[in-house]
C-alpha cells in the first residue's frame, strides 16, 4: 500500500464529521431563496408532513434550491414558473437519491397544477428499467404509508412490458420506459426522472425522451448520477456546460454585473471530494456523502472505512483506486490505460468546419458492438484538398434497423458499403443486405488487419481528418488491438469500452481507398441525406 493512501488510515476519531449540506459545486440561485421564491419549502413540508418521509438536511437543501422559481415569479402567483429546465445531481452511491427523487415525483404528482389543468405526468428512465423501477416502487409505497393519500392512490401495476400507478382524484400518474432512442415519444412529460445518467454513453435517449417535455408548461428534467467517466458522454457534457454557467456567474459577480445577468435554465448540485483529495481524508468521505453520520444514516466512518480498506495500488491487489473514487468520492476519473494513439496527433485530425467534397465518392460502412448493444453508421470520403474526412453518421440500439436504413433512408448512393465478413456481430447483415440488392464489400482476413494499419498511418502522418465525435475519443483511450499475422486489428471483446464507432470509421476508410478511380458517387450533404447522430 502506498505511503499517500497509508497516511491516516484507521485514524477515525470520536468526533464524526457531518456529511456536508451545501454541494462543493452548484448553480447558484438568483435572489434569496424564501417560502415566497422558491417550492422547495412547499417540497420539505409536504415531504416530512403529508408523506411522512423525513430528510436529511441536503436533500431539504435540493429542493429550495432546484425548485427555484424563475425571476418575476412567486409562490403566491397563481402559476408558478420554476427557473430549471433541467436538474442534474451528481452524489457518492447510497446516500439516499432514490428517496430524495421520488419524494420530488410525488410532490409533482400531488401538488401541481398546471394552466391548461391537465394532471402531472412523471416519466421515470435510466439505463435498466429495474433502477426506473425502483424509484417509482419506492414512490408508490410511501403513498400507500400515508394515511392522507392512501385512499386515492391506484394499484401499482407492473408486468407485461408496462409500468405504471396514478392518484385516483387527480389522474396524475408515474409511468416508466426504457431509455432508448423511442422512449416516451409517444407521451406528453411533466417531469422526466433520469436515474443513472452515467450509463448513458450517446445522446440517443436523451435526446428523445427529453423532448417529451417541451409542451408542457414549466417541465424539469431531473438527472442523478455519481461521478461518471470519460465514456459518460451525457453527464460529462451537462456537467462541463453548467460549470461553466457558475464561472461565468463568479466572474460577473466579481465584475459587479451581476444586475444584468439572466442566469441559465441548467441546475448542477455536485457532492464530490476534491480532486486532490486523500483516500482517508475524511473532509472528502463528508463533501461526497452527505448523508455521512446523520441519525437515520447507514453511511458511517466505519462503512466508508471498511470500502477504502479494499483498495489496493492495482486492480490484482485490491479494488480499483479509480473505481472507489468515482463510487464513493463521487469524483470524475479518466479511463486508464495506453491510447492507440498519440494524444497531440490524434487530436490534430480534428477540424470542425471539416466536410467531404461534393465531387467525392462516398464509403459507409456498419459496425455492431461486441454485445450487440449497438450499432454505428460511418461514412469516408474525400476533402477538396485530397485528405480523407471519415465521420460517424448514425448510432441507435440493436442493428435491426440497418438494413431498412441502408437500404431506403440514406437518401445518397454509396459507392461501397462495407462490413466485417466473418466473425463480428455486424456480419449477420451481410445477407439481409444483399437480399436488397446492396452489394457489400467484405473486410475480413488480413484487410482487418491492414485497414488498421492504414488508418493507423494517416493519424501518425497528419493525413487523416474527422468531425468531433466523443464516442471516437473514447474508443482511442480504451481499444485493445489483436493481432492478425505480422499486423495489428482492433478488438471489440477486450476492449474497456465500445470500438465500434471506431471500427466502422477504419472500414470505411479502408473501403475508400480500395475504390476503382472512376467509382459512382452522389454528395453525403444533399439536403435529403441520414445525418442522425
Amino acid at each position: 500500500m502506498s505511503s499517500r493512501r497509508s497516511a491516516g488510515r484507521k485514524r477515525l476519531v470520536s468526533d464524526r464529521i457531518l456529511g456536508s449540506t451545501e454541494p462543493r459545486i452548484f448553480t447558484r440561485p438568483l435572489r434569496e431563496l424564501t417560502e415566497e421564491t422558491s417550492l422547495g419549502f412547499e417540497a420539505i413540508e409536504f415531504a416530512e408532513s403529508l408523506l411522512g418521509r423525513p430528510l436529511f438536511p441536503w436533500q431539504r437543501w435540493l429542493f429550495i434550491h432546484s425548485l427555484e422559481l424563475a425571476p418575476g415569479s412567486f409562490t403566491s402567483d397563481e402559476f408558478p414558473r420554476l427557473r430549471f429546465r433541467t436538474v442534474v445531481v451528481e452524489i457518492a452511491r447510497q446516500n439516499g437519491k432514490s428517496y430524495w427523487l421520488s419524494t420530488r415525483a410525488l410532490w409533482r404528482m400531488v401538488m401541481w397544477e398546471s394552466p391548461d389543468g391537465n394532471p402531472p405526468l412523471i416519466l421515470g428512465t435510466a439505463h435498466k428499467e429495474s433502477a426506473a423501477n425502483e424509484v417509482k416502487r419506492l414512490a408508490h409505497k410511501a403513498l400507500k404509508n400515508s394515511p392522507a393519500l392512501a385512499d386515492i392512490t391506484g394499484r401499482d401495476h407492473t408486468g407485461n412490458g408496462d409500468s405504471w400507478f396514478e392518484m385516483l382524484d387527480s389522474g396524475a400518474r408515474y409511468r416508466i420506459e426504457a431509455a432508448t432512442d423511442d422512449g416516451g415519444r409517444s407521451l406528453t412529460v411533466t417531469d422526466l426522472l433520469f436515474d443513472e445518467l452515467r450509463q448513458q454513453r450517446d445522446w440517443a435517449a436523451w435526446a428523445a425522451m427529453t423532448n417529451t417535455t417541451n409542451a408542457v408548461y414549466s417541465p424539469q428534467v431531473i438527472a442523478v448520477s455519481n461521478a461518471g467517466e470519460d465514456k459518460s458522454v451525457v453527464l460529462s457534457a451537462l456537467r462541463s456546460r453548467a460549470i461553466k454557467e457558475i464561472e461565468v456567474y463568479e466572474s460577473r459577480k466579481a465584475a459587479g454585473t451581476l444586475g444584468t445577468y439572466e442566469g441559465s435554465s441548467l441546475f448542477l448540485a455536485e457532492w464530490s471530494a476534491s480532486p486532490d483529495c486523500d483516500l482517508w481524508d475524511r473532509s472528502g468521505w463528508a463533501a461526497s456523502n452527505p448523508s455521512l453520520n446523520h441519525p437515520g444514516s447507514n453511511i458511517t466512518d466505519e462503512m466508508i472505512a471498511a470500502q477504502t480498506e479494499l483498495v489496493g495500488d492495482t486492480g490484482s491487489e485490491g479494488v480499483p483506486e479509480s473505481k472507489h473514487r468515482t463510487e464513493v468520492l463521487c469524483q470524475w476519473v479518466p479511463v486508464l490505460g495506453e491510447p492507440l494513439f498519440d494524444e497531440e496527433k490524434w487530436a490534430a485530425t480534428f477540424d470542425p468546419k471539416s466536410q467531404i467534397s461534393e465531387s467525392s465518392p462516398i464509403v459507409i460502412s456498419a459496425d455492431t458492438s461486441h454485445d450487440r448493444r449497438r450499432t454505428w453508421l460511418a461514412v469516408a470520403g474525400w476533402r477538396d484538398d485530397g485528405l480523407p474526412h471519415v465521420e460517424v453518421i448514425a448510432v441507435r440500439a440493436g442493428n435491426e434497423w440497418v438494413v431498412n436504413t441502408l437500404a431506403h433512408r440514406l437518401g445518397f448512393t454509396p459507392a461501397a458499403t462495407v462490413i466485417q465478413g466473418r466473425g463480428a456481430p455486424a456480419s449477420s447483415l451481410i445477407e439481409f443486405l444483399e437480399l436488397e440488392g446492396i452489394k457489400v464489400t467484405r473486410c475480413e482476413g488480413s484487410d482487418l488487419g491492414i485497414s488498421f494499419g492504414r488508418f493507423s498511418d494517416r493519424v501518425n502522418a497528419g493525413t487523416l481528418r474527422r468531425g468531433r465525435e466523443p464516442s471516437l475519443d473514447i474508443a482511442i483511450r480504451t481499444a485493445a488491438t489483436v493481432r492478425f499475422g505480422d499486423v495489428l486489428g482492433l478488438n471489440r471483446q477486450k476492449s474497456a469500452d465500445d470500438v465500434s464507432p471506431l471500427m466502422a470509421c477504419v472500414q470505411a476508410l479502408w473501403g475508400l481507398e480500395s475504390l476503382p478511380t472512376d467509382a459512382p458517387f452522389r454528395s453525403a450533404y444533399e439536403d435529403d441525406a441520414l445525418m442522425i447522430v
